[in-house]
């Protein structure tokens, strides 16, 4: 039976050049709908802390992403 071993959010915008940005939040709070990712993507757009001379701009997508180990018995 497949174990989860890793649950991410990652949160990706496309930045002021055009390009796709991603943040991963590495324990993210369980079940978080779509309203409360949207609004903390606008905090961080707002904010002006995510980029490096090219800043994230707008939302993209956002995702979470899981890892699952099975274990083979031998």
């Amino acid at each position: 039976m497949a174990e989860i071993t890793k649950k991410v959010l990652v949160l990706a915008f496309q930045t002021t050049k055009g390009k796709e940005a991603r943040l991963t939040i590495n324990v993210p709070k369980a079940d978080l709908d779509g309203a409360t990712v949207g609004a903390a993507m606008d905090a961080v757009i707002g904010s002006g802390a995510y980029g490096d001379g090219d800043l994230a701009a707008v939302k993209a997508g956002a995702k979470y992403v899981i890892q699952e180990v099975e274990e083979i018995t031998l």
